[in-house]
């Protein structure tokens, strides 16, 4: 009876996530000279290879080649990209054009800032959810906390982030 409930789980749990909900077209720079681009169609190059594209839920990818990574989340602020280069190097991506459903700019009132962007890419990435928002920031001189809603209930997660770099990504619950 158990397993039936947990295969029953399961396929209500597929069924309830879109098939392959590509990622939308967006360009994109990060630092050392990576560039990436999305066709909006489910096809991501970085620097040129096309990508293996993974689908972490309807509003989060993950996009490798070349042993580099890209995260892409979307949430009502807009687009967002990190990376994770060779040797662990990191930061967060610049969109340079992006279609109406994946629009974001700096300059556009309520964008996240660098750091929140950053946490809000690391805790989807960490705890393999889209659906993130940011909760509150507070700055210091040592590191920025940012504290993350996760999902429909809006766990509560913590991040520790100066200057795009993520330092630390902790749940705040039990």
């Amino acid at each position: 009876m158990k397993r039936a409930l947990i295969a029953a789980g399961f396929v209500l749990t597929a069924l309830s996530l879109p098939a392959h909900a590509a990622a939308p077209k967006f360009t994109g720079t990060c630092p050392t000279g990576i560039t990436v681009k999305s066709n909006g169609s489910g096809t991501v190059k970085i620097n040129g290879k096309k990508a293996k594209v993974k689908t972490l839920s309807a509003n989060a990818w993950e996009a490798s080649a070349n042993g580099v990574r890209i995260d892409i989340a979307r949430d009502a602020g807009g687009l967002m990209l990190s990376y994770t280069g060779k040797g662990g190097a990191n930061g967060i991506c610049e969109v340079t054009s992006a279609s109406a459903g994946g629009a974001a700019s700096a300059s556009a009132a309520g964008t996240p800032s660098q750091d929140e962007q950053a946490c809000l890419a690391a805790t989807s990435r960490e705890t393999n959810n889209g659906d993130v928002s940011v909760l509150s920031t507070e700055t210091s001189e040592a590191n920025n906390t940012v504290y993350i809603g996760v999902g429909p209930q809006r766990a509560k997660w913590k991040c520790l982030v100066k200057n795009g770099k993520v330092a630390e990504v902790e749940s705040m619950g039990n």
